[in-house]
Formats: C-alpha cells, structure tokens, sequence
C-alpha cells in the first residue's frame, strides 16, 4: 500500500523526515519496504528564471531565441519551441548540468550545452511533462510567484513533491490500509493529535427524497447497506489538485465522480462505488446470492459465470455489481451520466474473500472488505464523497441518505489488568501510560479501577479481541527496544514454565543431541502433493488426505499426512549436487481426517541414506542400514530417560522392513528401509532409512530431569550366556522375559553376538547375551549371582523353548 507524505500530512502535523516515519512504523510492525519521490529527482537543479528577451530564431520559424536571467552573473541563451514564452514571464529552467525525468517512463535526461540551427541554447525552459509534473507538453509552465530568479524551482512546487512510503500490510491490519488509518497508528506512536476531514457542512444542505428503494439485503452478505443519490452530475476531468494526490500513489485518473471514490477509499478506507442512477432498473437495490450459473458483465468487460454463492447487488433487471469487488458495465459512469447512486457498505469478509478467490479478482475494494471494514464508517465516507462532488460542482443537488442497518454491530468489551501486562511484559508500566497509549489508539476505557479497566475496541480494530491483543498493542506503541531484556526481567514479573515451556525445552535438548551426531534439521512445507499418496495406490492414506479448496499449484494440493515424502524432496535434491550422505531430521506437523473430524499431530521424523561418516584413513566406512537408524533411536530414548518399550518387527507399506516401537500397547515409533517404489519415484538410487515418531506420546513418558544415584563401592560381575532359539523369537522379546523377571541386581542386559549358520539346527540361532549384576548395599557372591542366572534360564527354557549353551 502506498502513502503520500503529504497527504498524511494532512491528518496529523509532524515534524519528521520519510525516513524518520518509516523507521517509526517498521518498529511497530507496520514494515516500510521502500520510499521514493513522487517527482523523481525531486526538481534538484532546476531553477526560477525570468525572460528577458524573446526573439523568433534566425533559422528556423518555429523557435524562439529567448535570454533568461536565473541569478547568475549573466543571462542564459535558451533555444525554445513553445509557442506560449513570452517576455516577462516566471519559468522553470534546467540550466547545463542538470538531470530532468520525464513523466511518462521517469527516463532521466542530462541537459548540456548544444546547438540549435547554428544557435548555442544554454538550458531548457521546461513544459510540465519533460520534469516529471505532469502529462502536459504543448506549452512551457508559467509560474506565478514574487520569487526572484535562480530560486530552486522546488521552492515553487513544495506542494507537488512528494514522498511515497510503500507499506506491507500484514492481514490483519486493514485498519492502516488508508493515510487516516496510518495517521491514527503515528498518532499513538507520537502522542500527537489527529483530525479527520469534517463532514459538517452536509447538514447545511438541502436534500430532496431520493427515489430509490433498499430491499432484500442479506443481512449476513451485507450487515450495513447505506447509499446517496446526486443529481446534475457533470462528468468531466478531476482538478489538478485530485489527479496530483491519486498519481503520486499510483492510481490513473479517470473522472472526477470515479476519482472521489477512490479519493475517499485511500483516504478513509472505506470502498465506494458509484452507479449510473438513471441506467438502475426500477431504482430498486437489492443484496443477494444468484443462482449458478447466472452471467455477469464486469466493468472489465468480462463475462463471468457465478457459482451461487457471491454476494451481488441487483436491481429489477439482475446483477448490476460483484459485491465490494467489481462493478457491472451496464450501470458504469460514462460521459454522459447525470445522476448517479454511490454505495457504501460492510459486506461479509467471508463471502468478499471467497468471491474473489473464487473469480481470480483482487481490486483496492476487495483488498479491505476480505480483511474486515469499518461498519461505522460507512455514512461519513458518503458525506465526505457527496461535499468534495459538491464543490467541484455546484451544481449538484444531494438526496437524503439511505441507511440499511437492521442490526447494529456492537464494540469488544475486553477486560483488562495492569498486572498482566507486567508479567507479559516484565516492565512495571504506570497505570497512566497504559492509559495514554490505550486512548491513544482511540479505545475507550470504561469503568476504570486500581486493578484496570474494560477496553471498548473500535470495530474497525480487527485484530484486537482479546486481553492479551491489547498487551501486544502497548507493547508495539512502548516500544519493543525499551522493553527489558530477559536477563534483566524481574522474577516476579515472570510466568512459572508451562507445558508448553517443558515441551520447546525437550525438542531443544533432542534438536541438539541430533545435531552433535551429524544430522541437519530441515523445515518443509505443511502442503504437499496428492500425487505421493497414488505411487502405491493406499486406499486407507487416500482416505486420510485433506485436500485445499482453492490450491495455489497441483504441487500443494493436499495438506501432508506423513514428513516421509517432503523430506524425501530434500534427500533428492541433495543427492543431484553429488551430496551422496545425508542425515536429516525435522520437528512437523502431520493433518488427518477421520470422516468429519480433522486432526493434527507433531512427529519427528529422521532420515538417513549414504555412509555412516565421511571418508578418513583411521576406519574402514560402512554404509547406514536399520541397526545405524536404530542406534540413533536408542540414544534418543536414552537421553529422554524412556525405558519399558518393546520393539516388533512389523509391515507397512512405507517401508521394505520395518520395526515398531511400543509403549504399554501405544505404538510411538515406526522404523525402516523405505519402500524401494516410493524411492524410485523420487529418483533416488540408494537405500534411504527412515523413523517416524509420535512427538506427543515422547513427551508424555520422557523423563529429561534424570535422577542420578552414586556409582557403587561394590564391585559389578558379568555374566555371559548363549541361548539357540527359534529364528522368529526377537532379542525384544528375550528383554521382555528378562524384565518381567524384575531382578533389581540385574543392571545391564547386552547383545553381543547372533550366529545363524550350519552347526545349528534349521529354523534355530544362536543369541550371545552379557549379564551385568551389581548389589548397592554388599558384595555379590556366587550363590545369589548363579540363583538369578539360574532363574532366567529355567524362563528361557519354558517360555522360549531355548537350548542353554553352557
């Protein structure tokens, strides 16, 4: 959004430069992308003169050979082809040296000594359009000021520069998305006071009854429909002081009715749109939804077909405009228009939103109805459009205005505690400057106390509902420089940690514990293709997709139900730069439905393809398989303090081989060679391995804080011990049996050694398992150690149908 320095000036008086409000807003989350002239150059070098002579060119019938005093030592011969110098007169000089651009493409062109028909012109007598102030070029510019010569022709036109700032405004902001919405924010940020044009003088006009009737308006499409009628409209050119205000934001000038409206747009932000009252069938106004199908002709001179759902204003005939976005052709303002009807509404933001997604169409009107207007504004932009037609032409004669607004829409009542901004915050603010900064955003305080206060936010404030809204606000007109920094927050202005606090926490400890062993965190995005789902044609995922309504692309067509695939685009993209081995992790949100109901869960998922390290001469390298993958996961576990979980080997259509990993029955992980079809489809040739991990239920059984205990004065004994079992029995569940035994001197239990070949019988191998027992109170003797040994083989034997090799 562009705004004029001097239009806002207009509204509230400051002392500061461009530079100096751009910086002011950006700070207060309103970010000025860029600043430049309206005039570019900012007539720099170019001077006042005065003709002192003016003479027909000896060579040529259609120059002049004139001489110009600009306050040098002596006059300037200027070569000029306007028909309209003259002696005597003021005008705009660009002496040798400088640099002027022209109006229509901003071209810079430096002016230097030359010859003319064997003449020498020492400058130019400039026309309007040859330094950038407007499109006129048949005649040079006359000034008429006192001014004396050589004066910089800025002096003369301090009115017409300009300075633009280009403003990103975020969504919710529509309330600075007009030069009086961006006076208000610099009127809290400065404590100044603001005016708003005075609509007065419209009570001081005589209204005659206007022969129009407002029917049928959907009261949720359009809350507030209100309306003018003005007859003895002339249509012709805007004045120069119009034109000017809408050229320097970048808008062209059509016609003075067309041009208030965007006037009072840009200036209130409220949208407007005048109709040819005469070309309205049956002067009957209606707000409503067609049925699909029906053909619209816009001002654009397209014809579109509606789906039903837009809001549309219709008279006896049928659609005469596209709800705060688009008007119909037959209705428009031409040349000939006497009368016209100017409308002034709150449409639904909902309804302006999807019409113009729907249709492809973004116009300045939609821009600010889809993020929500002011519905109080609606009659004042009427006044202020009907008096600034009036004085362009007085002429006009204003009819009584006609207001629809069956149900008024009430200000947010938000209560408010001094105390919570102090531990949202950390600074103790007096009372009094939350006051001044609320008041100052034009929210009024009611029923005020020692403890606070109610806020009664301005409806055109949307983005300000809740108390917490209002914390952010004193904190964005404070400052977010002068706020204290954590280390020097007071502790009883800070919160207890929250869940929320405990949960960044552990992600932070895992993040790092990954990125010490090698991997890099990576952030994809939360839409992805529909397309993935299809490689092995799942019915059951297919079922789970959510699909957007309106995708920006068929590349994000679908919210992501899995991180396997958008990591597997990063895996592939690394791969095409010869980057060969590759250890990835990313923290992501997954989206599923279930019939009508929508979830969404965080996972972290892991992957892993390549080597297991780079290349050096101290050891052999190897390439990552499962037992690397689930190394990492153990150690993940292990620095959560999470024990009791049971590992199955199981099948799912991801993956080549997998393992899942349970919790008292919760399954929280699942682990494996992805599925050799879904890499083929991205292109990738080697084995990638990938974990995906419930991040809600890590969290619920993670035990971060770990309690340590002495290391033992009594010595620890090892034990070792080969059992041949059936090939489908799992080290997990030998570890299962183990624990169920709840041995407290047994301290460790690792594998060290599995043997599957030709001196076993068939179907059967061979486990190699080290024992660690240790006592804490004594000394462990051989009795009690071969009394639990004993034990476990007995259970081995009964319940594993296990061979004791001893």
């Amino acid at each position: 959004m562009k705004i004029s320095l001097n239009w806002l000036k207009s509204y509230i008086n400051f002392p500061l430069s461009a530079s100096e409000i751009a910086s002011l807003l950006t700070q207060r989350g309103l970010e000025v992308a860029h600043i430049h002239s309206a005039i570019k150059g900012n007539l720099e070098g170019v001077v006042i003169g005065d003709v002192l002579s003016c003479q027909n060119h000896p060579n040529a019938d259609k120059l002049k050979q004139t001489m110009v005093d600009i306050g040098l030592d002596r006059p300037l011969s200027i070569i000029c082809g306007a028909t309209n110098v003259a002696v005597g007169q003021k005008v705009v000089v660009a002496p040798i040296g400088s640099t002027i651009y022209n109006y229509v493409d901003r071209s810079p062109f430096q002016i230097k000594k030359v010859k003319i028909r064997g003449e020498v012109s020492e400058g130019m007598i400039c026309a309007e359009d040859e330094i950038g102030l407007g499109p006129m070029h048949d005649s040079i510019i006359v000034l008429d000021t006192d001014l004396p010569a050589g004066t910089p022709a800025k002096t003369h036109f301090k009115d017409v520069l300009d300075e633009i700032l280009e403003i990103d405004i975020t969504p919710n902001r529509v309330d600075a998305c007009s030069h009086l919405g961006i006076a208000r924010e610099l009127k809290a940020i400065l404590h100044l006071p603001s005016n708003i044009p005075s609509v007065d003088d419209f009570d001081l006009v005589s209204f005659f009854s206007p022969f129009i009737h407002i029917n049928n308006v959907d009261a949720i499409l359009a809350p507030r429909y209100s309306g003018v009628v003005l007859k003895n409209v002339v249509v012709q050119p805007s004045p120069i002081w119009l034109k000017s205000k809408l050229e320097h934001i970048g808008l062209k000038s059509i016609n003075n009715v067309v041009d208030v409206t965007n006037f009072v747009l840009h200036e209130l932000g409220q949208p407007l749109h005048a109709f040819d009252y005469n070309t309205i069938v049956g002067k009957e106004l209606m707000v409503q939804q067609l049925s699909s199908g029906t053909l619209f002709l816009g001002l654009d001179g397209i014809e579109r077909k509606l789906s039903g759902h837009e809001p549309m204003i219709c008279d006896m005939e049928g659609p005469i405009a596209m709800a705060g976005i688009l008007g119909g052709l037959r209705t428009s303002i031409t040349s000939t228009t006497q009368d016209i009807f100017i409308e002034s509404a709150y449409f639904s933001p909902a309804a302006i939103r999807s019409t113009a997604q729907y249709h492809s169409l973004k116009t300045d009107a939609s821009f600010r109805f889809e993020r929500g207007a002011d519905p109080n504004m609606t009659v004042y932009a009427l006044k202020r459009a009907a008096l600034l037609l009036k004085i362009m032409i007085p002429s006009i004669e204003i009819s009584e205005i006609i207001d629809h607004y069956p149900t008024r829409l009430t200000p947010c009542a938000i209560p408010f505690s001094y105390e919570t901004v102090k531990r949202h915050l950390g600074v103790d603010m007096s009372p009094a400057i939350i006051q001044q900064i609320i008041t100052d955003l034009e929210i009024e305080i009611e029923a005020p106390s020692e403890e606070g206060f109610i806020a009664k936010v301005p409806l055109y404030r949307v983005d300000v509902t809740r108390e917490v809204d209002l914390i952010e606000e004193i904190a964005r007109i404070y400052g977010y420089d002068a706020l204290p920094t954590t280390g020097h927050l007071s502790t009883g202005y800070l919160a207890p940690e929250t869940n929320i606090g405990s949960m960044y926490r552990i992600e932070q400890e895992i993040s790092k514990m990954l990125v010490a062993n090698g991997y890099y965190e990576i952030w994809t995005n939360s839409l992805t293709k529909k397309a993935y789902a299809d490689i092995l044609n799942i019915e059951e995922l297919c079922n789970k997709e959510i699909a957007i309504l309106n995708p920006l692309s068929a590349s994000t067509n679908i919210l992501r139900y899995t991180l396997l695939f958008s990591g597997l685009e990063v895996v592939a993209y690394n791969l095409a730069r010869r980057q060969f081995d590759i250890k990835l992790f990313e923290f992501g949100t997954v989206y599923t439905q279930n019939g009508t109901t929508y979830n969404e869960e965080k996972r972290l998922s892991i992957w892993l393809t390549g080597e297991i390290e780079s290349k050096n001469w101290v050891r052999k390298l190897g390439t990552v398989t499962l037992s690397t993958l689930r190394a990492t996961i153990d150690q993940l576990t292990k620095k959560l303090g999470i024990t009791a979980l049971s590992y199955k080997e199981t099948t799912h259509p991801f993956y080549e081989q997998a393992a899942q990993v349970t919790h008292k029955g919760i399954v929280i992980m699942t682990f494996g060679q992805v599925n050799h079809l879904i890499v083929d489809h991205f292109g990738i040739t080697q084995p990638v391995f990938f974990a995906d991990i419930s991040w809600k239920h890590i969290l619920q059984i993670s035990k971060l804080n770990t309690l340590y205990k002495p290391i033992s004065k009594f010595p620890a004994v090892k034990r070792d011990l080969s059992l041949v079992v059936d090939k489908s029995v799992l080290f997990q569940d030998i570890k299962d049996l183990i624990m169920q035994q709840g041995h407290k001197n047994l301290q460790e239990i690792a594998l060290f050694d599995v043997y599957e070949g030709a001196h076993l019988p068939a179907g059967k191998k061979a486990y190699a398992i080290n024992f660690t027992l240790q006592d804490h109170v004594k000394t462990m003797d051989d009795k009690s150690i071969d009394k639990i040994m004993n034990q476990l083989m007995q259970t081995f034997e009964h319940d594993l149908n296990a061979i004791i090799r001893r």
